[in-house]
C-alpha cells in the first residue's frame, strides 16, 4: 500500500460543519490597491491605472491593475514597461516607500475602514488587506423571523443583481433572482441565504458610500464556498451558493482553485492520483483517502469534494502577526554579513514602528520573534543562474 507522507503543520484540519445552518460571506475588495490610489488621486478615476512596486527594474512590478487597464491586456504578471506597451495611456502609481522598501500602511488603513463597516452586521475575520470573512448567521436569522423574504414589499436593487449558482436566467435576470429570493416554498436554509444576500447588498452599498470602494462577495453556508463564489462575478457583484447547487459548482472546478489545494497537496493529487477537479475526488471513499493521506487530511479531502467545511469565522479584525521582509534579486543579492546586518536592522525598525502603533491602538504586546533568511538560485531565460536573497522578520 502506498501512503503519501505530508508535513502535518501545513495540512488542513477536518472540522465538521455545525448542525444549524450558517450564513457566511467572503467580501473581496476589487483591485483594492488601485482603488485606494484612485481615491487619493480622483483624476485617475475611470482611467487605466496600475500600482507598481517600488523597485525600478523594467518599470517596477505591478501589484494591482484597474479594470480599465485590464481591457487593454495589462496583467499583474507584467512589469511597468510591458504595461505601457500594452496600454500607452496607463497611469502607473508607485507604492509608498519607507526604509527603502514598500510601505503598505496606506492600504492596511483603508482596509480597516472597510472592516469597521462590515463588522456592524456580524462576526468579522480579516483574511488579508483586501478580503474579509463575515458570519452573519445571527443577523440573517433575526431578519428571517422579523421580516421573511416572501413578505418583502420591495427588494434592494443591489440584492436583485445577485447571481445565484444553478439558477437559470433565460429572461430578465433580476426578475428571476427576485423570484428565487422570495420563493414561498423555499427551505429555511435558502431563506437564510436570501436574508444574508440582502444584508451583504446593504453592507456593500454602505462600503461604497462611506469609502468609495467597490467590493464583490460570495454568500454560502461555509467559508470555502463563500470564498469560491466571491470571485465568480467581479467587479462590484455578489454570488449566492444554495446547497442544491454545491455539487454542480464543484464537479468541474480545478482543485487548485480550492484553498489549501493550490500547493504540494494539490500537486500530489494530480500527479499521483490523476485528480484534476473536485469532482474527480468523488471516486475515492473516505477510507481510501485516509489510507493514502492520513485520518485528518483524508477526511478533509473527502468533505471538501462534497462542499463540506466546518471552519469558523474567527472574529478577528486585527492581524495575527506582523512581518517585514524584502527580496534581493540578481545583482541586488546580498553579498556579505554587513549587508545582511544592515537590512535586518532596517526591517526591525519597520516592525518596531508597527508594534508601537499596535500597543498604542490595541494594547497588544508581541511575544514571539522569528527571523527567516534564505538564498535561492533559479535559471533565467538566458540559462544563467541568478541568486535571490530573501530576508523576513515575523513577530507575535
Amino acid at each position: 500500500m502506498c501512503v503519501f507522507v505530508l508535513e502535518k503543520r501545513r495540512m488542513p484540519v477536518a472540522r465538521p460543519e455545525p448542525v444549524e445552518a450558517r450564513v457566511i460571506a467572503h467580501v473581496d475588495l476589487d483591485c483594492f490597491y488601485a482603488q485606494v490610489e484612485q481615491r487619493r488621486h480622483p483624476e485617475l478615476r475611470g482611467k487605466p491605472t496600475a500600482v507598481v512596486q517600488y523597485n525600478s527594474w523594467k518599470g517596477g512590478a505591478l501589484i494591482a491593475v484597474s479594470y480599465e487597464a485590464r481591457k487593454f491586456g495589462v496583467k499583474r504578471s507584467m512589469r511597468g514597461e510591458e504595461a505601457r506597451k500594452a496600454c500607452p495611456d496607463i497611469h502607473l502609481v508607485q507604492v509608498p516607500v519607507a526604509h527603502d522598501k514598500a510601505d503598505l500602511k496606506l492600504y492596511r488603513d483603508a482596509g480597516s475602514e472597510v472592516c469597521a463597516i462590515l463588522a456592524r452586521m456580524g462576526k468579522c475575520e480579516r483574511a488579508s488587506i483586501d478580503e474579509v470573512y463575515l458570519d452573519i448567521t445571527e443577523a440573517a436569522t433575526a431578519r428571517l423571523i422579523q421580516d421573511p423574504p416572501q413578505c418583502w414589499v420591495s427588494l434592494d436593487k443591489e440584492a436583485l443583481k445577485s447571481h445565484v449558482v444553478g439558477l437559470a436566467t433565460d429572461g430578465d435576470a433580476t426578475v428571476e433572482v427576485g423570484h428565487w429570493l422570495q420563493r414561498k416554498d423555499a427551505e429555511q436554509n435558502d431563506q437564510l441565504l436570501a436574508c444574508g444576500a440582502a444584508i451583504i447588498a446593504e453592507l456593500r452599498t454602505a462600503v461604497l458610500s462611506e469609502t468609495q470602494f467597490t467590493c464583490s462577495a460570495g454568500i454560502a453556508h461555509n467559508k470555502m464556498l463563500a470564498k469560491l463564489a466571491s470571485g465568480m462575478h467581479k467587479p462590484a457583484q455578489q454570488t449566492i451558493v444554495p446547497s442544491s447547487a454545491v455539487q454542480g459548482l464543484l464537479t468541474d472546478l480545478p482543485i487548485n482553485k480550492i484553498g489549501q489545494l493550490g500547493g504540494k497537496l494539490g500537486h500530489l493529487l494530480e500527479v499521483e492520483l490523476g485528480v484534476k477537479t473536485a469532482g474527480d475526488l468523488l471516486q475515492f471513499s473516505e477510507a481510501k483517502l485516509q489510507d493514502l493521506f492520513g485520518m485528518n487530511t483524508g477526511t478533509w479531502l473527502w468533505r471538501t469534494a462534497r462542499g463540506i467545511n466546518g471552519d469558523e469565522v474567527q472574529g478577528r479584525m486585527l492581524p495575527k502577526s506582523h512581518s517585514s521582509g524584502k527580496t534581493f534579486p540578481g545583482p541586488k543579492s546580498l553579498k556579505d554579513l554587513s549587508a545582511v546586518g544592515h537590512w535586518v536592522r532596517e526591517l526591525a525598525e519597520v516592525l518596531q514602528e508597527r508594534l508601537d502603533m499596535d500597543i498604542e491602538q490595541n494594547n497588544r504586546i508581541a511575544r514571539l520573534l522569528t527571523l527567516h533568511a534564505g538564498c535561492h538560485l533559479f535559471w533565467s531565460r538566458s540559462c544563467k543562474k541568478i541568486p535571490i536573497t530573501i530576508l523576513c522578520i515575523k513577530i507575535w
